[in-house]
């Protein structure tokens, strides 16, 4: 019996707890219309809490109007809670420069993971079923994937979102929704051949089963069971690679240990950085193969400070042995300029304060004990007191040496990369940069035997 899968699938991926809170994705279409069936009769054996939620994308006018009135009549038969809500779906896709899928789908995970929060549900149930599993193998394939993209969608996805359908085909489903006399509606949009997906379940799917193998979609199904097996034991490899080479993580970047990483081979190379870059950004749809390659060649390539910008605003930046997976961040000017010594700055775009105070040398006791603090013989400041960042061409004196050294190759000899350089406050007296903040002053403003007072300044 068909329900009878249906709970092997759930008790296969162990997608259902005893207790659980659901909100069920209902369209009014068949798949969803006998997932909340199938999920009412288990409701009072597992003691389930199932809330109904639908989304209208006002894409069809009336009719998805009435959609919205037959779901919310089905959760007052089956007298559970219904959400829904309804968004302007073309409105939407301009505005955020998508496709109408894309925006269509963001809109509805939005909605329902809204819906779970209010409840205070643990997942949400979706109607995706085996021939949503064998054209999404296919589709993948006809724009060129790898083998995580061919293991197709997940039955169980981060531990929320189940698919409890996805092993039961499109046939079986319709075929015991008209035996049983179970209404549902049917999605006009579903036979234009717009999208590729309709495409190959109007078109392709047809000629494959009639003239190929009448068992393709169950063929394609185990195919993307096994690979997705396989792919779990792979990431799990790389996991194990990523922990020994992984340097640091925060909040807005992971480095890489880079001759680590060319140690391995070049498939589990591209593993780890598809690993990584999903451990970043909790998303790979807009990262492709030939973006890991570009990452990979970027390994070997002689030099330094090289960066390689990725869609969704993410950088992966190589500094010296080092491989920094980043957010993208571009620094802005900034200039602040004071006719008298100031007490404090705060520098808006860099995110750092500056106190300055004049010290008797009896009082100098920490000099060279904290790199973010500078001390300068008071009779050589000149004004105004300027704090920029560097532009092109400029230059100071770093203290130890006779002459003038380009900041640009300061930064080059000391290793900073690219990416902050412009993020580094200069300190200036008048015209003269009298300290690369952080890291060196100039030799022209130092303390002296004949110094009487000290300009102190802390930048933090």
């Amino acid at each position: 019996m068909i329900i009878s899968k249906v709970i092997d699938t759930v008790e296969k991926y162990r997608m259902l707890q005893e207790g659980d809170r659901i909100v069920v994705a209902v369209s009014g279409g068949p798949d969803s219309v006998f997932l909340l069936y199938t999920l009412n009769e288990l409701k009072d054996d597992m003691n389930l809490t199932l809330i109904v939620a639908h989304v209208d994308h006002c894409i069809r006018g009336e009719e998805s109007k009435d959609e919205c009135r037959f779901v919310k009549n089905l959760a007052d038969r089956f007298d559970l809670p219904f959400e829904s809500q309804s968004f302007n779906v073309p409105l939407i896709k301009k505005a955020m420069r998508v496709s109408t899928q894309e925006a269509a789908r963001n809109v509805r995970y939005e909605f329902f993971m809204n819906t779970l929060r209010k409840y205070n549900a643990k997942k949400v149930a979706l109607g995706h079923n085996a021939d949503d599993q064998a054209e999404t193998v296919l589709m993948r394939l006809l724009r060129g994937t790898g083998s995580k993209g061919l293991c197709g969608i997940h039955p169980f996805r981060d531990g929320i979102f189940i698919r409890p359908l996805i092993e039961i085909q499109r046939s079986e489903i319709r075929r015991f929704l008209e035996d049983s006399g179970i209404e549902f509606v049917i999605d006009s949009s579903n036979k234009e051949d717009i999208y590729l997906r309709n495409k190959i379940r109007n078109r392709l799917m047809p000629v494959l089963i009639n003239e190929y193998n009448p068992n393709i979609i169950q063929s394609l199904v185990n195919t993307s069971e096994i690979l997705r097996k396989e792919d779990e034991f792979l990431d799990m490899l790389a996991d194990e690679h990523l922990s020994d080479i992984r340097i640091y993580r925060d909040k807005k970047s992971i480095a890489l240990d880079i001759l680590r990483l060319k140690d391995l081979d070049e498939s589990m190379q591209i593993r780890v950085l598809k690993r990584t870059i999903e451990l970043f950004s909790k998303d790979l749809r807009y990262i492709g193969f030939k973006h890991l390659e570009s990452i990979v060649r970027m390994l070997f390539r002689t030099g330094s400070n090289k960066s390689l910008n990725l869609p969704r605003g993410i950088c992966v930046e190589k500094r010296y042995n080092e491989l920094v997976i980043r957010e993208e961040t571009r620094g802005k000017d900034f200039f602040y300029s004071f006719n008298q010594i100031p007490d404090h700055i705060r520098l808006k775009e860099p995110g750092k304060d500056i106190e300055f105070s004049v010290i008797k040398p009896t009082e100098c006791l920490d000099i060279g004990l904290d790199p973010d603090v500078a001390f300068f013989d008071f009779k050589l400041v000149r004004l105004p007191i300027i704090v920029r960042n560097v532009k092109e061409g400029d230059r100071f004196q770093p203290m130890g040496l006779n002459g003038t050294k380009k900041i640009k190759d300061f930064f080059i000899d000391c290793k900073i990369p690219r990416s902050i350089r412009r993020q580094i406050p200069l300190l200036i007296f008048d015209d003269l940069i009298a300290w690369v903040m952080g890291l060196r002053i100039d030799h022209r403003v130092i303390l002296s035997e004949s110094t009487k007072e000290i300009l102190k300044v802390r930048v933090y």
